[in-house]
């Protein structure tokens, strides 16, 4: 684990609550024994006024001392602290310990679950998803963020308007971003009164589909399909937002392949080369996209969706010389 910032990037007032009152240090998101898909935030309040600055430790890494205590930041964000971290896959156990002058006064720890598929069935049942918006939690919010906004706001493409932009913008701030998280018409797939609050109606391919009907065709035609396409897991290899990769995935093409197909990176794939070394997976220009600029990757050989041939070739041939030729024409 390391931090990629450690500046502080949001802004939120103080508003004292029962429920946050009794802990010295309250966990906001992600909440303690949750799970999220998104190495995003790290929100924590601080109710002891003696603290002056935060320490941050995730798997055992530590930050510096954050100083909390000038009147510029207390102004701007009273008593919360906004961290940007990166997670590593898995259990993160998170120590945040409260600084008064150079003497450690409190202490307060917990453990969360980051899993990049968004898969729930491979987090440990001890694990809840996590949520943001809920009665609790949106009364720390709502002070400086409008946290019941009408259909009309949630409709609006304008980010001065929309009140998800103020929070959730990061999500458009990538390289790949999905049509609608690039308009922030949220509400084209999360429901205003859903339970809990703008939860999903459906999910993967039974919502991609409404937009996405020429690859669900597409998919009926093949007589083959990859496993997760057959089973309408979208969202195990595509993030819905927004990603560096291209296609919104999750990670590089190679690294998301390998994460299920291990086996095929470990050993010796298609053929035995003269060095001892099998089929080349990376690291050249794609030869069947010349000029592309693109990198040699499974998919140069694979449709990653399917095909009419097992395998799911790009030739959409049983003959393996045929997908050869597309490379080694001789």
């Amino acid at each position: 684990m390391f931090w990629k910032s450690l500046a502080t990037i949001a802004a939120f007032s103080l508003l004292l609550t029962a429920s946050v009152a009794d802990a010295a240090i309250t966990f906001f998101y992600p909440a303690a024994k949750s799970w999220v898909k998104r190495s995003d935030y790290l929100i924590f309040k601080l109710n002891n006024p003696e603290i002056t600055g935060v320490r941050i430790t995730v798997n055992g890494v530590a930050s510096e001392i954050m100083l909390i205590d000038s009147p510029e930041y207390r102004k701007a964000f009273q008593d919360f602290v906004v961290m940007q971290p990166v997670w590593d896959p898995g259990r993160n156990d998170i120590v945040v310990d409260g600084y008064s002058g150079e003497k450690k006064i409190e202490t307060a720890a917990i453990d969360i679950y980051y899993d990049l598929k968004g898969d729930p069935a491979t987090v440990p049942a001890e694990y809840h998803p996590n949520s943001v918006h809920t009665p609790e939690t949106e009364k720390l919010c709502s002070a400086c963020h409008n946290m019941t906004p009408t259909p009309a706001q949630l409709d609006s493409s304008d980010d001065r308007k929309n009140p998800c932009y103020a929070c959730h913008k990061k999500m458009a701030n990538q390289n790949y971003v999905h049509g609608p998280v690039g308009t922030f018409s949220c509400a084209d797939c999360h429901n205003l009164q859903g339970k809990p609050k703008y939860a999903l109606p459906k999910r993967d391919a039974a919502l991609c589909d409404d937009c996405h009907a020429d690859k669900a065709a597409e998919f009926k035609k093949r007589k083959y399909l990859h496993g997760p396409v057959e089973a309408g897991m979208c969202e195990i290899c595509h993030d819905a937002h927004g990603s560096s990769y291209p296609a919104q995935l999750r990670q590089p093409i190679n690294t998301l392949c390998l994460s299920c197909h291990e086996s095929i990176g470990a050993g010796i794939h298609v053929v035995r080369t003269s060095d001892g070394t099998g089929h080349p997976l990376k690291g050249r220009p794609d030869p069947s996209k010349p000029g592309s600029g693109r990198e040699l990757s499974c998919v140069s050989c694979h449709n990653p969706h399917g095909g009419d041939v097992r395998y799911f070739f790009q030739t959409n041939q049983e003959d393996r010389m045929q997908l050869c030729q597309m490379c080694h024409n001789k």
